[in-house]
């Protein structure tokens, strides 16, 4: 494995005279040792931190006590190269430095405060935080007191004295291993000689530290701990960031049978484990943990009539009291608070708006360690909002035009919750605005009152248009047309209606195609719309009989300025037929006269030969004279017929 990125190195330069003043100065005596009690030293008159670090405190355990049993992990497969202990000017230890920024896989907790990396140190102690130099620039070689503001601060030492890992290959090594939530950081001093040993048996680190995820526990596994030089001191314990909080084990001497601490001391350990396990925070628990209600419901009819309030609404508040937030500790719990989240000055009992509320309940105890937990409280809107349409409305309908322009109003809303919306749809067409035309008929609007929670209520409004206006209707002028048979004449003419919306009915006493009898006929003829308007017109037909007939024969021929002697025998035919019109001889007449006009034809004007001989048949067909047909003629003295 590599090293990961970020990692930096600081090497202090001790000049070994310094160390020598201290080390080789005789076995020397041990200071007096600060008093301890339950594993827990704090100086005299020190000032607990204002800092949250002030509430934790840890439980010591160890292997002499308990169940602790010596069980380190496999060996961390991270070296941290030895040349990273050395003086870069010439390769060699002329110092006592620490490696900066090592990740630690997760967020670890200590002393009330998070980090995410760990600085080493080859004096053996993990620093948590910004890297700290000794001030006295002798490398922190020698284990001093804890709990003490001066420097190191912030530290797990594991072995606080003089050691030197640039010796061994793989001397310092650490990983992390596992997965979330439950990963362990491993850093370990593996065979790291003392500092300038003495004797044949030179002083030795073998040493596992374990940091774990999620309980923030801290483990020391002490194989060997032995130092030869008998000036030299060992420190082993956790103190807090401003050096007003630490914790020790203690180490029974066997030879005089005196327990002191393992603070700035001279002791040796083997297969030694010491936990430090920080203080449980409360457990709160909230049941239900989510709720929902709904908001208050409308007044009774008797108390709106009572206050005058019309029409029946709810209010957009619902009334809830939370119950069932508990919480425990292991030494106590000194208050349970609860704060909402839409006004922490609100009392938890009053009313809640419409939306998701978060109440954070809080516990605290005994320590001053916090612990919270949420509920959420959900006020939903069931209610639908109250509408009223305009009153229903007509028109008569604009003129020339199948619609009116009608000013229909507008609804009136109202809801519990605001923000209630008003939409209108229309029955003909809902993309039509209501200040367009409305067609003749009636057409619906459905107004729809909606509010935010998607409650919705609708009411209808009616608009009517009157359709007031009659067709337009054109008839013929009067009609003369002459028989064709003795019951008439076939008559077609044409009628022209309109309307502002529609025709529906076109009707006339005598159809145009019908057979007209002889003689004046009056047409009446009437238009008539879908709402009942009509509109009537009249006109005249007149059939002329034979005898009109023949006097407007005898008019055209005595018209066309003839000869007399072609002029005067057809009149004379014509004449004989109209003073006796009877059957047999106005029929014979007019057939004389068909005759006539074949024997005059040559001095008759083109084409009017051919309509004096139709129009005479005609006349024939309306006496109901037998077929009459013009004699032929053949050539003879001065035309005459044979």
């Amino acid at each position: 494995m590599r090293m990961p990125d970020g990692v930096t190195s600081t090497i202090v330069l001790v000049p070994d005279s310094l160390k020598s003043y201290w080390l080789e100065g005789g076995p020397g005596t041990l200071l007096s040792t600060p008093d301890f009690s339950a594993n827990l030293l704090v100086p005299s008159g020190a000032a607990k931190s204002s800092s949250a670090a002030a509430a934790w405190k840890y439980t010591l355990s160890d292997s002499r006590v308990g169940n602790l049993r010596f069980e380190p992990e496999a060996i961390p497969g991270i070296i941290i190269p030895k040349e990273l202990w050395l003086n870069p000017a010439n390769h060699t230890y002329d110092g006592d430095g620490h490696v900066d920024s090592i990740p630690l896989g997760f967020s670890f907790n200590f002393y009330g405060n998070t980090y995410d990396k760990v600085n080493v140190y080859a004096n053996g102690f993990l620093q948590f935080g910004a890297p700290q130099t000794d001030p006295a620039g002798a490398g922190f070689f020698k284990g001093a007191f804890i709990a003490s503001a001066a420097l190191p601060n912030n530290i797990v030492a594991f072995a606080w004295t003089d050691w030197s890992p640039q010796l061994v290959d793989g001397g310092v090594r650490f990983e992390t291993r596992g997965t979330a939530p439950n990963r362990r950081f491993l850093l370990q001093f593996n065979n790291v000689p003392e500092y300038s040993s003495k004797g044949t048996a030179p002083g030795l680190l073998m040493m596992q530290l374990v940091l774990e995820e999620g309980t923030n526990v801290i483990t020391i596994y002490t194989n060997v701990l032995k130092i030869t030089i008998s000036g030299q001191r060992i420190t082993q314990g956790i103190e807090n960031a401003d050096g007003t909080q630490a914790v020790v084990d203690s180490v029974f001497n066997p030879l005089n049978g005196v327990t002191s601490a393992r603070v700035a001391n001279f002791f040796s350990l083997t297969n030694d484990v010491v936990r430090f396990t920080p203080p449980r925070p409360p457990v709160v628990t909230v049941v239900p943990k989510d709720t929902t209600v709904a908001t208050a419901p409308p007044a009774t009819t008797a108390q709106r009539q009572a206050l005058g309030v019309l029409p029946a609404l709810g209010s957009c508040v619902a009334a809830f009291s939370p119950t069932g937030a508990t919480a425990t500790d292991d030494v106590g719990v000194v208050s349970l608070v609860g704060v909402r989240s839409d006004d922490p000055t609100l009392a938890l009992d009053a009313p809640y708006p419409k939306g998701v509320t978060t109440i954070t309940w809080t516990a605290t105890d005994t320590d001053g360690m916090t612990a919270s937990e949420t509920q959420t409280v959900t006020v939903v809107d069931k209610e639908n909002p109250w509408i009223s349409a305009p009153a229903d409305a007509s028109a008569d309908n604009d003129p020339h035009l199948p619609s009116a322009v009608v000013a229909v109003g507008s609804a009136q809303s109202a809801d519990n919750c605001p923000g209630v919306k008003v939409s209108s749809a229309r029955s003909d067409d809902p993309t039509l605005a209501l200040d367009a035309p409305y067609k003749v008929g009636l057409t619906t609007i459905t107004w729809t009152a909606t509010d935010g929670s998607g409650n919705s209520a609708s009411a209808t409004q009616s608009v009517k248009v009157r359709d007031v206006e009659a067709p337009s209707l054109t008839v013929p002028l009067n009609i003369t047309v002459s028989a064709t048979s003795p019951s008439g004449a076939v008559v077609n003419y044409q009628l022209f209606a309109t309307d502002n919306v529609a025709v529906t009915s076109l009707s006339c006493t005598k159809l145009s195609g019908a057979t007209f009898p002889i003689g004046p006929t009056s047409v009446r003829c009437t238009a008539a719309d879908a709402a009942g308007n009509s509109t009537v017109g009249t006109f005249d037909v007149m059939v002329y009989d034979a005898p009109t007939q023949m006097q407007n024969l005898l008019k055209y021929v005595r018209g066309l300025g003839m000869q007399e002697g072609t002029t005067n025998p057809l009149v004379n035919q014509l004449l004989a037929a109209y003073d006796d019109a009877s059957y047999d001889h106005g029929c014979k007449k007019m057939s004389d006269f068909i005759n006539m006009v074949g024997k005059k034809d040559s001095g008759i004007p083109p084409g009017s030969a051919s309509y004096m001989t139709s129009q005479a048949t005609q006349i024939c067909a309306v006496m109901a004279c037998p077929t009459a047909r013009a004699k032929p003629q053949f050539p003879g003295s001065n035309g005459t017929s044979f």
